[in-house]
């Protein structure tokens, strides 16, 4: 059990030891050229802090390259955006003291790559807050920020592998695991019973999915926020052990502070995270898991938990000829998925269908004409894109059918969800004032 309670001067020492597994490739190798993505940060008097593949101490020209770049354009009143050159695309992000760079073949649009910049950012705010960091910098214009973010590279890894296959970064939106709305709200019941002071947000949660969320009825919790407190789940499997107690900051809420974070496995697939602002509160938050877990098993509903969370979205609509979609709740900021289909068993089927969605978000939701409706049809599937003020719908069937046989079973799945939606979807997030 971890119980030491961190001030920010420790961060780099929460999570060290950690070496990724592409740190030995060499940037002059065809293995290094080969990967479809990098992502590059530097600080910006150009020191290096963080490559996705190799070792960025080995690639300091690159990042002096970058640094003069961008200082070309700064010396003439300019900011730099993005560079198309053949299939690749170079997207820049500038937030001083840091910079951030994407260098992609991939297909996705400067926006989505500048979205997924913005998360690396966030993650590297998470662990040291915008606060700590400027104030670093202002001291040091050239200090070397990897002794501070030392070990967690990890996450930043993990993030470039999630954002790579959970669409829920493109969507802005969380997904809730698909569960009896009785049973969630009997969980978040026995969750807000158990509140205490020091307690600012209480989730039971799998890595990729919401079970139930309680907060302040004055504090939402931003999508962004929770996608990193999922890779922050994803990313470790140090948490799946015993108790942890680590300081994070949620940039939405506040960029400028920690919070403390309570993190335990209740079941095997089943995380519980207590947020405090109070870096003393272990005890309590541990106190806290105690009597929620024992109130879930005397109802039986902790190994009911399990098996939802085993048994992810299967999300059987009966629809011949639907091979999967995405539905967003812009209403609810959640969105659901079924499991893949056995037509997108393979990892390059998988990377397909992903890059087919982010092409039909990105064209609808381009600055520039806007769609309401795309219907295209490729070489292995047939695509619907389908936006409205309340919903947005991406689905995929197989590429014979016909125009009139989508719109048909496009219907027919809003109807499905629209049946399903309160088990698909947390429709009402409860509040801890609800159980005073």
């Amino acid at each position: 059990m971890s119980t030491k309670s961190y001030d920010s001067d420790d961060i780099s020492d929460n999570y060290g030891g950690y070496k990724k597994h592409s740190a030995g490739e060499d940037h002059t190798t065809v293995a290094w050229t080969a990967h479809r993505k990098h992502f590059f940060i530097l600080s910006s008097a150009g020191k290096p802090i963080y490559a996705r593949y190799g070792d960025e101490s080995r690639i300091s020209s690159y990042m002096g390259v970058i640094q003069a770049l961008i200082s070309f354009f700064a010396d003439n009143d300019d900011s730099i955006r993005c560079i198309n050159a053949g299939q690749h695309r170079f997207v820049f992000l500038l937030k001083p003291p840091l910079y951030l760079v994407c260098v992609s073949r991939s297909g996705e649009s400067e926006t989505q790559l500048r979205d997924q910049l913005n998360y690396l950012y966030a993650q590297i705010i998470s662990v040291l807050t915008h606060s700590q960091m400027t104030r670093i910098f202002e001291q040091r214009n050239n200090f070397d920020l990897r002794g501070l973010i030392g070990g967690t590279e990890i996450f930043l890894d993990s993030l470039g592998k999630l954002m790579n296959s959970y669409p829920g970064f493109m969507l802005g939106a969380i997904q809730c695991l698909t569960m009896p709305k009785a049973l969630r709200d009997k969980v978040g019941t026995v969750l807000g019973r158990a509140k205490c002071k020091p307690l600012l947000y209480a989730i039971l949660l799998t890595p990729t999915q919401l079970i139930t969320l309680l907060r302040p009825r004055t504090h939402s919790m931003h999508p962004a926020d929770l996608h990193l407190i999922f890779n922050l789940l994803s990313g470790s499997t140090t948490f799946e052990s015993s108790e942890s107690w680590t300081p994070i900051c949620l940039p939405k809420f506040n960029n400028k502070s920690f919070l403390h974070a309570y993190i335990c496995y209740i079941a095997k697939r089943v995380c519980m995270l207590l947020i405090s602002p109070d870096k003393d509160s272990f005890f309590e938050m541990s106190s806290v898991k105690q009597k929620v877990v024992e109130g879930l098993e005397a109802g039986g509903m902790l190994a009911s938990l399990e098996s939802y969370a085993a048994a992810g979205s299967r999300g059987d609509t009966g629809i011949p000829g639907l091979r999967h979609f995405l539905y967003k709740s812009r209403t609810n900021v959640q969105f659901t998925m079924p499991e893949l289909t056995d037509a997108y068993s393979s990892l390059s089927a998988k990377k397909r269908l992903l890059r087919q969605y982010q092409h039909m978000h990105e064209r609808m939701h381009r600055k520039t004409r806007p769609l309401k409706l795309l219907y295209h049809v490729g070489e292995n599937e047939t695509m619907l894109g389908w936006i409205t003020n309340s919903f947005e719908l991406y689905a995929a069937f197989g590429p014979l059918v016909s125009k009139s046989a989508v719109v048909l079973m496009s219907n027919k799945l809003l109807k499905w969800i629209r049946k399903q939606e309160d088990s698909l979807l947390i429709l009402n997030s409860p509040s801890f004032e609800k159980f005073k």
